[in-house]
């Protein structure tokens, strides 16, 4: 297939563009990612590129595979590929690649995740500092990895400013001990190391640097972006400030305004035509976005020939009538619009402990509609079954994985607990060595932690029995690495969960990850996982109404969308000065992924659970988000809707 088949000409004019760094700004549903794949098509079969002197730099894993898979289909069968990743995937990789020349960091390299951070670093931290609840820690961490986002960490005196000292002589214990890098930090130490070491090398070196949702990337990383600039690559970035969405990690929108003056010359590119919402989705979001004075002026329409869409914005007296409606809603769009299941997404500002979708979720359920819900406490690996399959497989990748044996010690039925966790890591500070070689010497000899030491040999035995049956039965490398290790996956989870199909359920994050990154050892299986960003990607489920958090919604697609809960003490809730703008812009990214319908509800007001979330918390009024009063699209009473809908 030419590389310019089927292409508008704006789309055309952006993927062939050549000779200087350039800005693409491209507004939903433009084609991004169909411009970004025939542009490497462009630079490999027009212009004579290597591939390996290309490197595409994504968001998210999901956005990364995409990518990935388009341009196998473009290059053909058995084509060199260019480097698609994230670019935690791409810190990580460069890091592991110079481990020789970094001094700064427990080696081997080991991110801890998510789950690891809340159960182990935050809980560890809580006791060493004598704090009174997690959440303490947890805003000290969240600070150090804000000031690493966002350099601060590298101004001066930055460690008398910052708010505990104790806290940093605490962690950095913990991570010795521990040996692990937070994830937070990955970009931070690859910006520090080609800052700091003009001989650290970067794979390829890439002479082109493609940079997916450029709006995203915060002040560290812009400063990636730029040092790679600076060692000869042009740099091709893709993306729209009007969908930057992550303040929580710093993102920095001006990065893509002021492009053209961070980079000259440059050239500024832009597509024009929404091949995804209907008309009406598109004015009533470009209504929402329009509220922000600094955002970019760029051209955007509708595919002409286009229906008009479907978009209402429905005022409901409580969550229990909002519920039901939106569930009577559901039904009808399958019955009577063809749609299926999967084809309807609802989008919450945010949903904790089942808050809001546990209510509708029964509604659904009443009228026989299938659901799914994914937030961040519903991420598999976050059970005990799916954690301890993946700590065994950290330990068949390195025995001496000190996360790995702590999770296991911790939720395996051993009869250890607390004590003799703290045991083994007071013995580890006092000898000056890991947690793993502390479990190591007390299985050895367990009299020295005499109360724990013939529980820790027991365990120690019973967990090196599983290890060495993964190491023998899972091939180091090659073709048929990611079926034998999904079979034993499988296999491993059912013994676990003490049944198959449980087993399998806490098996489907592994496969899902084994497809997606297709990787031939199991130090690529496990770099794909530590550098996977969970909270902010997802990909739709099959045959189910898919209710999801708003800021995992991004890049996906959904024939119909409901945004529930479209009050102001939601959106923008607490935000305040800048982070209203991020909200504002969360909103309008959530409008934006329906294609024919749009559902829009709030309540008056708000009871039960509901009514201690928010920023009005404890009281139960609410109000339509400020961002759509004085809208185009007229308030309706949703029962009058769904009456109306129901006589028809």
């Amino acid at each position: 297939m030419p590389w310019d088949s089927e292409l508008l000409p704006d789309q055309k004019d952006a993927a062939s563009h050549v000779g200087s760094h350039a800005r693409l700004l491209a507004g939903p549903g433009t084609g991004k990612t169909l411009t970004l794949t025939r542009r490497i098509s462009y630079l490999v079969g027009e212009q004579n590129i290597s591939p390996d002197s290309i490197v595409a730099l994504t968001f998210t894993r999901a956005a990364a595979r995409e990518l990935r898979q388009r341009i196998g289909r473009e290059l053909g069968p058995n084509s060199r590929l260019p480097k698609v990743s994230t670019l935690h995937s791409f810190a990580l990789k460069q890091l592991m690649t110079n481990r020789d020349r970094i001094s700064q960091l427990p080696a081997p390299l080991r991110i801890s995740d998510d789950w690891e951070e809340r159960n182990i670093v935050l809980e560890d931290l809580k006791t060493l500092l004598g704090l009174r609840r997690v959440d303490e820690g947890r805003a000290l961490l969240s600070r150090l990895s804000a000031d690493w986002q966002s350099l601060a960490a590298e101004e001066s005196e930055w460690e008398e400013r910052f708010p505990d000292a104790r806290f940093l002589g605490a962690w950095r214990e913990h991570r010795s001990t521990y040996g692990y890098v937070l994830r937070a930090e990955l970009v931070y130490q690859l910006k520090h190391c080609l800052a700091e070491d003009p001989g650290f090398v970067l794979e390829g070196p890439p002479l082109h640097l493609l940079v997916d949702e450029y709006q995203d990337l915060n002040r560290c990383d812009l400063e990636i972006v730029k040092t790679m600039t600076d060692r000869g690559a042009e740099l091709y970035c893709a993306g729209d400030d009007d969908q930057s969405i992550y303040a929580f990690r710093e993102a920095l929108p001006e990065g893509i305004r002021r492009f053209d003056r961070d980079y000259q010359p440059s050239t500024l590119l832009s597509l024009s035509t929404c091949k995804r919402c209907d008309p009406a989705i598109l004015e009533l979001a470009l209504f929402v976005a329009n509220q922000d004075h600094r955002r970019l002026d760029k051209p955007l329409h509708a595919e002409p020939g286009r229906d008009r869409g479907e978009v209402a914005i429905l005022q409901f007296s409580d969550q229990t009538q909002e519920a039901r409606c939106v569930a009577e809603l559901c039904r009808n769009l399958l019955a009577n619009r063809g749609l299926h299941p999967h084809d309807i997404l609802v989008l919450l500002r945010s949903d904790r402990h089942g808050a809001f979708s546990l209510v509708l979720t029964s509604a659904l359920e009443t009228l026989g509609i299938p659901s799914s819900t994914t937030t961040a406490e519903t991420d598999l690996l976050n059970g005990s079954g799916g954690r301890q399959v993946l700590s065994l497989i950290r330990l068949a990748a390195n025995p001496a994985d000190s996360l790995a044996w702590r999770s296991l010690l911790m939720l395996r039925q051993n009869g250890l607990g607390d004590v003799a966790v703290s045991g083994l890591y007071k013995f580890a500070i006092e000898r000056g060595i890991r947690f793993s070689e502390a479990v190591a010497m007390v299985a050895h000899q367990p009299s020295l932690i005499a109360r724990h030491g013939t529980r820790i040999r027991a365990e120690w035995e019973a967990v090196q029995g599983i290890v060495a049956r993964i190491t023998a039965d899972v091939p180091p490398d090659g073709d048929h690495f990611a079926a034998r290790l999904g079979s034993l996956i499988e296999e491993i989870s059912g013994e676990i969960a003490g049944g198959a199909e449980e087993g399998l359920v806490n098996a489907t994050r592994f496969l899902y990850v084994l497809d997606a990154t297709e990787p031939s050892n199991l130090r690529d299986f496990l770099a794909a996982l530590e550098t996977s960003d969970e909270p902010i990607e997802q990909e739709l489920r099959e045959g189910v109404v898919n209710i999801l958090t708003m800021h995992r919604a991004k890049g996906l697609t959904a024939k119909a969308v409901f945004v529930l809960g479209a009050e102001d003490e939601y959106i923008p809730g607490q935000a305040r000065g800048a982070q209203i703008g991020d909200e504002r812009r969360l909103l309008y990214v959530s409008m934006t992924r329906a294609v024919h319908h749009l559902y829009i509800t709030y309540c008056n007001s708000r009871t039960g659970r509901q009514m201690h979330t928010g920023r009005t918390r404890g009281r139960s009024q609410r109000t339509l988000t400020q961002f759509l009063r004085d809208s185009p699209t007229s308030i309706s009473v949703g029962v009058d809707v769904l009456a109306r809908l129901t006589s028809s």
